[in-house]
């Protein structure tokens, strides 16, 4: 009782102090706070874990001694969280006063912790808003300008990075009239100098995205992956299709043979900027502008060390010979919708369509056998749409295990409507036209146009002759442009009668491209090929409308 009225009072308590402390007491037990008192003594019943302050002192010492960076900014994270507000706020002796400081100190040491987490991860552009809020609210804090200006700077942003610095070096002169620490001086040198500033010793980038939940079928392709890794293999593509699985494929293959490469995991989507994140992620310096200093720069840091690069995306070999590792003990896994076989040292995994039984299992796992057994020739036609393509066979499970209302009956006749397949092919934050759009926007303009006219022709399979005549394209430059349609999965090429070639497309592809054609080819253009289609088409029926 004597250190509660001393705490709220100083050393001016009122005549009521007691009366007042009690009643406080006492409103405290109304909201359902055990508080057990004894000998004149307070003690609130409850468990450590159910007070802020030791459940963000517990986070804080387990972040401490956390090794990986990933784990380290969890923690932390998971600290910062229990805030919700000044401590001590409400409170304005010297005592409070005294320990709101202490605690606010031990915020913000827990937040420049969980910072340095975050860079040596890799996330210098994601951190840069809270330091500058950090910076805003403690102008004279050296330890976070200094997060800043190098967040910043391995961004790829030095000039923002020096009037950080300027900024801090204004405040303290005008403020303590002293000048920065020389830890920050020699960072402000090393930036001016565009010199690299290491990783702190210890951190190293652990970027892998978590480890897929589930891998159906693929147990070839995975082995051979696996395989062309462990025996030195530096660079294994893993092409196919928009949603074949090539993400999901490369991640569980880099998670198997993680441990062969201790010295880092990066995981790259975008492939032209791929050299850059690679410097940063590696030494956090300053990026060369010209592209082979930085290769020659990116192979000195990569000598020795045994690191792993998941590269997403690829549209070219031309995107990957800049990040090619030099030295055996490093490799580099690339997804691609299209061959990459001009990389001759590649180890290249193509992706098929699931076979049926393997997406029959894939959503059994999610819907229930039962379910689907009990309508066998529903089970067919989805399955049959989906084309075994991973992505649309999950979108179709997710959209059935969340509406266990629906028979699969329902769900097909929903898909027999080619103008709403796309819109029925979405479930959540999954979707088939976002996929199919990202590998329509890597195509030439040429090969679009071409993709547009066979989406508005609208037949599954054709032949070379029938789109030149469609297209009003010389026959070889039309069978040129089918090839590469080919070659970037979006048609499959199979044999025809008396030795000709037929171009099969997907009902989802075929709804993709006549969206692009209604949407993008002028109306001119489409009138005109009126009379071209009902030419090409063997039955001479017209155009779908």
């Amino acid at each position: 009782m004597t250190a509660l009225i001393e705490g709220l009072y100083g050393g001016h308590p009122t005549k009521s102090a007691r009366n007042q402390v009690q009643r406080g007491v006492g409103e405290l037990r109304k909201h359902g706070v055990s508080i057990i008192e004894r000998d004149g003594s307070y003690m609130i019943d409850t468990s450590l874990d159910a007070v802020d302050a030791w459940e963000f002192k517990k986070l804080t010492e387990q972040a401490s001694a956390a090794v990986p960076p990933a784990d380290k900014a969890t923690l932390l994270w998971r600290a910062l969280r229990v805030w919700r507000g000044p401590a001590l706020g409400d409170l304005d002796s010297d005592v409070f006063r005294a320990a709101a400081i202490e605690w606010e100190e031990r915020r913000l040491t827990a937040l420049e912790a969980r910072v340095d987490a975050e860079l040596a991860l890799g996330g210098h552009g994601e951190i840069i808003p809270e330091l500058q809020r950090l910076v805003i609210d403690h102008p004279l804090r050296e330890s976070s300008h200094e997060r800043l200006m190098l967040a910043y700077y391995r961004a790829g942003r030095p000039g923002e990075a020096l009037t950080a610095y300027a900024e801090l070096r204004t405040n303290l002169a005008e403020e303590l009239g002293i000048d920065p620490s020389a830890d920050v001086q020699r960072l402000y040198e090393r930036i001016l100098r565009q010199e690299p500033v290491p990783i702190p010793q210890g951190s190293v980038p652990r970027q892998l995205p978590r480890r897929p939940w589930r891998v159906i079928g693929r147990h070839g392709e995975l082995t051979r992956i696996r395989g062309a890794l462990e025996t030195g293999s530096r660079v294994v593509a893993v092409v196919g299709a928009a949603g074949s699985g090539k993400t999901t494929l490369a991640l569980e293959a880099a998670h198997e043979v993680a441990s062969m490469f201790p010295d880092g995991h990066l995981y790259i989507t975008k492939p032209d900027n791929a050299l850059p994140a690679i410097l940063r992620a590696l030494d956090g310096g300053y990026v060369p502008n010209r592209g082979e200093e930085g290769s020659a720069r990116m192979q000195t840091l990569l000598a020795g060390r045994r690191v792993m690069i998941v590269l997403e995306d690829v549209t070219s070999a031309a995107q990957i010979r800049p990040v090619l590792p030099a030295s055996s003990e490093c490799a580099l896994i690339v997804t691609s919708s299209c061959s990459l076989m001009p990389l001759r040292d590649a180890v290249q995994v193509t992706l098929a369509e699931l076979p049926f039984s393997d997406a029959w299992t894939l959503l059994a796992e999610s819907v229930g056998a039962r379910r689907l057994e009990a309508e066998p020739d529903a089970t067919r036609y989805v399955l049959e749409v989906c084309g075994g393509l991973p992505l649309a066979l999950d979108i179709v499970a997710a959209k059935l295990a969340a509406k266990p209302h629906w028979s699969i009956g329902r769900l097909a006749a929903r898909l027999r409507d080619h103008d709403a397949l796309l819109d029925e092919l979405r479930h959540d934050d999954l979707h088939l036209r976002v996929a199919l759009d990202r590998g329509y926007r890597t195509l030439s303009p040429d090969l679009r146009v071409l993709l547009r006219v066979i989406g508005h022709h609208g037949s599954t399979e054709i032949s070379a002759r029938e789109v030149s005549r469609i297209a009003g394209l010389a026959l070889t430059e039309t069978e040129r442009r089918l090839e590469a349609l080919a070659e970037a999965k979006l048609l499959h090429v199979r044999a025809g009668e008396g030795g000709g070639l037929r171009y099969h497309c997907t009902a989802m592809i075929l709804a993709h491209a006549r969206e692009k054609a209604l949407a993008e080819s002028p109306a001119a253009e489409l009138v005109a090929s009126l009379p071209r289609l009902r030419h090409a088409r063997p039955d001479g029926a017209p155009c779908p409308s």
